[in-house]
C-alpha cells in the first residue's frame, strides 16, 4: 500500500525535525502510542494500541531512523505485529520550509500488512491510515504552537 501525506506545520524545519523525532512528542501526538523506548542509537521499541474496529488490538513493534539530516529528512523503518497480524513501513520523510515559521512535511513511502488485517481490504485500511495521519499532524501542528508560544 502506497503512502502519500503532506502537512503543513507552523514552525522552522530544525524545530519541526526535533518535534518529529522526539519520542516524548511522538507518545502524545501519535493516536494510541502508549510507549516508545530506547533499544539502541535511533532504534526504538513501541507499543500501539489501537481502538478502530477493523484493526482493534495491541501492537508492539520497532521504528528506526535512518538517513536523518537534520531539519531536511529522514526515513522511519517500521514494522509491528498485534493479535490480527502485522505491519511493515518504510517512510520517507522530507523537510521544506517554505517560510520563518512554515515547514511544508512530504511523507511517502511504502506500507504492506498481513494476517488479518489484510483481509479487512486495503480501501478500508488506507481510510484508517488517512485518519490517524490526520489527527497526528492535527496534534503536532499544536504541540508546534505550543513550543513557539514558550519561546
Amino acid at each position: 500500500m502506497k503512502i502519500s501525506v503532506t502537512h503543513e506545520i507552523p514552525a522552522n524545519s530544525i524545530t519541526t525535525f526535533e518535534l518529529l523525532t522526539n519520542p516524548d512528542v511522538l507518545v502524545r501526538t501519535v493516536p494510541g502510542l502508549k510507549s516508545l523506548h530506547l533499544i539502541e542509537e535511533n532504534v526504538y521499541g513501541a507499543e500501539l494500541e489501537v481502538g478502530i474496529k477493523a484493526i482493534k488490538g495491541r501492537y508492539k513493534g520497532t521504528v528506526k531512523l535512518v538517513d536523518a539530516v537534520k531539519g531536511e529528512q529522514f526515513r522511519l523503518i517500521m514494522d509491528g505485529q498485534g493479535p490480527l497480524g502485522f505491519v511493515q513501513q518504510d517512510m520517507l520523510v522530507k523537510l521544506e520550509q517554505i517560510s520563518e515559521n512554515q515547514t511544508k512535511v512530504n511523507c511517502d513511502g511504502e506500507a504492506t500488512v498481513g494476517g488479518k488485517i489484510a483481509g479487512v481490504g486495503q480501501r478500508v485500511i488506507s481510510g484508517v491510515a488517512s485518519l490517524l495521519m490526520g489527527q497526528f499532524f492535527k496534534a503536532l501542528k499544536k504541540e508546534a504552537i505550543v513550543l513557539s508560544v514558550n519561546y
